[in-house]
Order: C-alpha cells, then sequence, then structure tokens
C-alpha cells in the first residue's frame, strides 16, 4: 500500500477507537500484530496479537477512565506517513475513575503492512499517568 493509503488506515482505526468502534479498530490490526509501551508503565510493555491487544491493553482503561474502553476523546495533531510507516501525534484527554483530569499527548508509531496494523510502539508521559491515574 502506498504511504498515503497507510495514513488513512491509521486515521480511521483511530476514529473508530475513538468512538467505541472496537468491531472496526480490531479488523483493523493483523492477527499477529504487536503493541509496545514504555517499560515504566506499571502493566506489561509489550502485548502479541490482536487480541491481547484488545482483551489486555485496552482492558486497562477499564480500571483508569470513566470511559472505560467505550470512547477516546483524541485529538490528532501531526500524522506523517512515509513507506509502511505512519507517526501520529495526538492529545488524549479523559476524566479519570478517581475524578481527575487526563490531559496529555501521545507519540504512537504504526507500522502497516498488508493493509493491516502490523506494530505500534507507543511513547507516553509514564510519570504523568501515573499521577494524574494511579498514585493515591
Amino acid at each position: 500500500m502506498s504511504a498515503e493509503a497507510n495514513r488513512q488506515h491509521v486515521l480511521d482505526y483511530l476514529a473508530a477507537i475513538g468512538r467505541g468502534d472496537h468491531a472496526a479498530a480490531y479488523d483493523a490490526f493483523a492477527e499477529d500484530a504487536t503493541w509496545t509501551t514504555p517499560p515504566s508503565l506499571p502493566w506489561p510493555g509489550f502485548f502479541e496479537g490482536r487480541r491481547a491487544i484488545f482483551e489486555e491493553y485496552f482492558a486497562v482503561d477499564k480500571g483508569l477512565f470513566t470511559t472505560g474502553m467505550s470512547k477516546y476523546d483524541l485529538s490528532i495533531q501531526n500524522v506523517v506517513a512515509a513507506g509502511d510507516c505512519v507517526v501520529v501525534e495526538m492529545h488524549h484527554s479523559a476524566i479519570g475513575l478517581n475524578e481527575r483530569p487526563y490531559e496529555t499527548d501521545h507519540c504512537l508509531v504504526f507500522e502497516v503492512r498488508g493493509g493491516r496494523i502490523q506494530a505500534v510502539r507507543e511513547y507516553i508521559d509514564s510519570h504523568y499517568l501515573h499521577q494524574q491515574m494511579i498514585a493515591t
């Protein structure tokens, strides 16, 4: 696929996950996709397979945000696509179960192959996440 097609595929995935359309979001991933998070987060840093991504990685949000996994308030700030790589800067707004606001920027690096997301590497301020959502 072209860089532009890969870019659109990632944007379509983000729109689907944002509105809580898990079927469309799930279908955007290859069956053997991976998702890597910073090792400083208090959950595993590597998820292998789209089932693990949706049943384990996203499930963490049920214990963090009032919306759980039902929807995400994501604002795309920048998208750069080259070949199989799509880099997205975005802002995530939410309210924690602890009633604290969560306002932070994320950077996600997607690898898209054969029309499906093959890998995601997530870069976030894990210290901020811990302070706002986990620490009491």
